[in-house]
């Protein structure tokens, strides 16, 4: 799924615009977002796969409705394998 900037219609404009410009930074990437409210929190999760150059990155944003902040990572996906290794090893799920 290729992410538009009209397809994010609930989240702040802030996230929305370091979103839009990871897209812009990377035309040949193919993108898949999910957002996930859970008041007063949302998180968009954006995967970024890129056959063509061999890589794929996770971008996690996060923020509230209460503050204009956010938070960003982002992580390679064998670094989220390993860190669901490690969460599973810990015994967390």
């Amino acid at each position: 799924m290729l992410v538009y900037e009209n397809q994010l219609p609930n989240v702040s404009s802030d996230v929305k615009q370091h979103i839009m410009g990871i897209i812009d930074a990377s035309p040949t990437s193919q993108f898949h977002c999910d957002v996930t409210t859970e008041i007063p929190n949302v998180y968009v999760y954006l995967i970024e796969d890129n056959p063509l150059e061999s890589y794929s990155i996770f971008h996690a944003f996060s923020y509230d409705n209460i503050s204009p902040d956010y938070s960003y990572q982002c992580f390679t996906i064998d670094q989220i394998h390993k860190m669901h290794q490690f969460i599973e090893k810990a015994k967390f799920i």
